[in-house]
């Protein structure tokens, strides 16, 4: 039995038992099923002090000054404790700053003693039994009560420190979690600084160890509840930890080799892309960002494994382009045609594409083979996926490419990789409502748009803020503006509430204009689809929430002035777009707020 078996130390635990493993729950799970005693945890902005907040190197007297401390007791007793007695262990980062806030918090009435690695086992049991009496209200210690020490009593853990490792962050969180008589829940106080580590305090909370930005900002930007426990941060120290999520690199190579080995020693085998989805690990849409394929990855994880030029493309593609599971039509076609020897009628595609409840109209079929032929792509694209079509349709039968069928039926890790493929997407397929071409409240690129609209060719770099191509009007629109861009873009286009955006046009444009005019007519008649996508700004990368299809009020057509380069003055129209439904509120607060 074990708590750690990801360790620091680079023992295979599963191998000592022959890959067997028993029984196994985490600590997300073991809180749901009531096992542990629950906890609130709360992020909290560090004091600052003279305009400077806590930092990795952040002199003792500022860490130890009576302002900080007053602030600290300030939270203590705010936040407080399940039960009679506060037991408190505070985490430090320094034994001269554990010493000394030891003695602090003793003088401010709060009976503390700081242990260290300094301290003998006989002198550590003695303090511990003395805590356990109700003679010190806090033990204060840095490198020591991670793991091995069972004090069940402890209803309050302080942490003055930088979270340096996710496993540390939960070995120090779970000294509080022995359920106790009397105490019906840990408080857990973070007190956050301008730490480049701040990202692994939501990776460690949630257990989200996918290493997407997306997913951490989005479990950040909502209050998470995990059975009875809590996770609160404040505004700022919100802040603090999504500036970190955004500056940080999540996929260093060292980081993902370590992700990679800690899977294979839990498997006993070569890791898959799907094994990652469902052990819960890196994300593999990650990795196929940074390696374009799942082959380039395991090459650079020193595995010894070859394709041909040619199947190396043919999994780019099908890595880059279907693993995100946004649409079910390519993967599922292509499951079919490996498995039927190349050909799959048309009618027993509609029929497989209804047992999994997806939509069968013809527009969508269509942009699916425009996909499979390689013909939607840019030039770009197709001379990293090869000029051939993948899938054609002749005398209404589907057929998949002779060479391909032939590598995936000769080359057996070739079929294994491409399996790999179809199954991951196919897994994150079931996240995505396959009914309609977009999901509210799901995050699209502007290339992914292009796709799911139907559009005939990728028109990414020319949509902009939008642009009106086979009937719909998608609009993109980044909230918080980059103080660094030109005035010529830097619109004001603003929610005026949950279910009313207020846009701004390109410029020049007046409501004359024939682009405005064919906008609103179009989107009048019924003619003209407008898909709206916002995100929070240019940090989040080049994803965003899809928020639904919008109508113009008629009555709110402005035309205004801006002040374009140079001090030009431009005119420009103004409108506001009505969503068939309100943003979810968590979402909306999410998107607005500063």
């Amino acid at each position: 039995m074990t708590a750690t078996p990801e360790r620091t130390d680079d023992f295979n635990i599963y191998e000592l038992f022959d890959y067997n493993l028993a029984y196994e729950i985490r600590l997300q799970d073991a809180l749901e099923e009531n096992m542990l005693a629950p906890f609130h945890y709360i992020g909290v902005t560090d004091y600052e002090l003279n305009g400077e907040i806590g930092e990795e190197k952040t002199p003792l007297q500022n860490l130890v000054s009576s302002e900080r401390m007053d602030y600290v007791e300030q939270q203590l007793n705010y936040y407080g404790y399940s039960g009679d007695q506060v037991h408190g262990l505070i985490f430090c980062s320094r034994k001269d700053e554990a010493k000394e806030v030891a003695r602090i918090m003793t003088a401010k009435g709060y009976p503390s003693v700081a242990l260290t690695g300094e301290d003998n086992v006989d002198y550590r049991e003695q303090v511990i039994r003395d805590f356990e009496a109700g003679d010190y209200q806090y033990i204060v210690t840095v490198d020591i009560f991670n793991e091995g020490i069972d004090i069940p009593c402890i209803n309050q853990v302080v942490m003055l420190r930088n979270t340096q490792s996710s496993i540390i962050f939960i070995q120090q969180l779970g000294r509080g979690l022995r359920k106790f008589p009397r105490k019906d829940f840990v408080t857990v106080i973070d007190f956050i600084g301008n730490y480049k580590n701040n990202y692994l305090i939501p990776i460690a909370l949630t257990g989200d160890h996918s290493r997407n930005k997306n997913s951490l900002r989005s479990k950040l930007s909502t209050d998470q509840i995990i059975g009875m426990s809590t996770i609160n941060f404040t505004e700022v120290a919100k802040q603090r930890v999504y500036d970190s999520i955004n500056n940080s690199n999540l996929t260093e190579l060292k980081q993902l080799r370590d992700d990679y080995q800690d899977l294979k020693k839990r498997l006993g085998r070569m890791p898959l892309l799907f094994d990652f989805t469902t052990h819960g690990s890196i994300d593999g849409s990650v990795l196929i960002a940074k390696y374009d394929n799942y082959y380039q990855f395991l090459l650079k994880m020193k595995e010894d494994v070859h394709l041909s030029i040619d199947e190396d493309m043919v999994l780019r593609m099908l890595s880059k382009e279907l693993l995100n599971g946004m649409r079910i039509h390519e993967l599922l076609l292509l499951k079919l045609l490996f498995e039927k020897d190349g050909v799959v009628s048309v009618g027993d595609f509609k029929k497989a594409l209804e047992q999994v409840n997806a939509r069968v109209d013809q527009k969508t079929l269509d942009s699916m083979l425009l996909i499979l032929s390689l013909s939607f792509f840019k030039a770009a694209d197709q001379d990293k996926y090869g000029r051939d079509a993948y899938v054609t349709l002749d005398n209404n039968q589907y057929r998949l490419n002779g060479q391909i069928k032939t590598a995936y039926q000769t080359n057996s890790f070739f079929k294994l990789l491409v399996d790999d493929v179809l199954a991951t997407g196919l897994f994150k397929a079931d996240g995505y409502d396959q009914t309609v071409p977009l999901t509210i409240g799901k995050k699209y690129t502007r290339k992914d748009a292009c796709r799911l609209l139907g559009w005939e060719k990728d028109q990414t770099s020319t949509i902009y803020g939008y642009k009106m191509a086979y009937g719909t009007c998608p609009l993109f629109i980044t909230y918080a503006k980059s103080q660094d861009i030109d005035d010529g873009i830097k619109y004001e286009d603003e929610f005026l509430n949950s279910q009313t955006m207020r846009m701004f046009t390109r410029h020049p444009r007046k409501i004359e204009s024939p682009e405005v005019q064919t906008m609103v007519q179009g989107n009048a008649s019924g003619e003209l689809k407008m898909p709206l996508f916002v995100k929070k700004s240019d940090d989040e990368g080049i994803d965003f929430y899809y928020l639904g299809l919008v109508d113009i009020d008629q009555k709110s057509l402005r035309q205004e002035s801006m002040v374009v380069k140079d001090g030009k003055i431009d005119p420009v129209v103004t409108m506001n777009l009505i969503l068939e439904k309100p943003v979810q509120y968590s979402l909306y607060l999410n998107l607005t707020k500063d």
